[in-house]
């Protein structure tokens, strides 16, 4: 099968998008990522997983009617140029409004709607853009083939909202990272202590590791209110990623001891940084039920790394944690909360990363991109199925 997998950005760190496109080309289909042009990028590019990318370059002026005539010219330009593949693999709901104007041309294209969120409940979104959202996916949500989500919650609640406006067969293909291997997981070993070398901290330093975008709600700003009163402990924060917040936790980095920077890695890098860490820090703050029923990269990508995690209430989180014992809860959402529970977990004995070693490798060998692809490939093999 001919599969665009179309994503509306320049496809530069979206490890989804790569996995998926991975396993698709692993499956014997052969896939094109569909992205945006951004200056310097190649507008066509091969990837030795087997897959290639074509980038859309956009000439109307961005100031143009605030964008509109562009936001027009993105959408002509891929829905009248990849109409022509068997099907679309749609990444939020802006690439399914695609989608759907590129079937409205053909109609035998098939669309898989791949929901990397809550899409009409997104964090940082217009009320106005959500009610279109909405109003998108009640009408239209009945043209894709299958519709793909990324946590429990999120499926219960698109089953609630959608289950009487023709939703589509509904999967759960969660957002994991792929196992590390032996290889891997020995080199890093070798290289023992790459994020504490790296920051120049003890090998007593408590690390409590952010990792991830630096963008608002997600708990970044409460964290850095802890830097005053970590000095007198050996607890450190370590903020590892890029993002709309970085100057912040810059500023924090050169006033502080006991907070620090490191700058984002390559993702085939990451989990030997990660790795070092005693406790990794999920801290979306629940602002959107999108956040609510969050189950982000980060939580996971500590689970491969053998890191515990320290979570706030999440639901689909504190479930994941507890079920198989790798992490705690934070029982509110002040610095102040944040600071306790880190403290206590700091002066336990024997360390939480101790006692969650069983848990970890268990949620290793479930929790994993190797396992998780297999619903993945069943829908596409429903999909050929259909064809024939």
């Amino acid at each position: 099968m001919r599969i665009a997998n179309v994503v509306l950005n320049d496809f530069t760190r979206d490890n989804r998008v790569l996995k998926v496109s991975t396993s698709l080309v692993s499956k014997g289909h052969s896939v094109s990522v569909v992205a945006l042009h951004n200056a310097g990028l190649p507008r066509r590019e091969s990837f030795h997983e087997g897959f290639d990318v074509h980038r859309v370059r956009l000439f109307m002026p961005t100031r143009l009617l605030r964008g509109s005539f562009k936001l027009l010219e993105l959408a002509l330009k891929i829905a009248l140029g990849y109409r022509r593949f068997d099907a679309w693999h749609c990444n939020d709901a802006e690439a399914f409004a695609i989608g759907l104007l590129a079937k409205f041309t053909r109609p035998g294209l098939k669309l898989i709607y791949d929901c990397h969120e809550f899409e009409a409940e997104r964090n940082g979104k217009s009320a106005g853009y959500l009610k279109g959202v909405g109003w998108l996916e009640r009408n239209f949500i009945r043209f894709a083939e299958e519709v793909i989500v990324v946590s429990p919650s999120i499926r219960a609640a698109y089953e609630d909202r959608y289950g009487n406006h023709g939703l589509p067969t509904l999967s759960l293909v969660r957002n994991v990272p792929g196992v590390l291997t032996k290889e891997a997981s020995d080199r890093s070993k070798a290289s023992g202590g790459r994020l504490r070398k790296a920051l120049g901290l003890a090998p007593d330093a408590f690390i409590a590791l952010y990792q991830g975008a630096f963008t608002i709600n997600r708990g970044i700003e409460e964290l850095l209110e802890l830097a005053d009163q970590l000095s007198a402990t050996r607890i450190h924060l370590v903020f590892m990623g890029y993002g709309l917040l970085e100057e912040d936790v810059r500023a924090a980095a050169d006033a502080s001891s006991n907070v620090h920077f490191q700058p984002a890695v390559s993702y085939d890098q990451l989990l030997s940084y990660t790795c070092d860490a005693d406790v990794g820090l999920v801290s979306v703050r629940p602002i959107c039920l999108s956040y609510l029923y969050c189950l982000p990269n980060k939580l996971f990508e500590c689970i491969q790394a053998g890191v515990p995690v320290l979570v706030n209430e999440l639901p689909d989180c504190v479930e994941l944690i507890e079920a198989y014992g790798i992490g705690r809860v934070v029982r509110g959402e002040s610095p102040l909360d944040w600071l306790h529970a880190l403290a206590q977990l700091a002066e336990e004995s024997p360390s939480l990363k101790v006692q969650s070693q069983e848990g970890l490798m268990q949620a290793q060998s479930e929790l994993n991109w190797e396992a998780e692809q297999q619903e993945l490939i069943a829908i596409y093999e429903r999909l050929t199925l259909n064809r024939s």
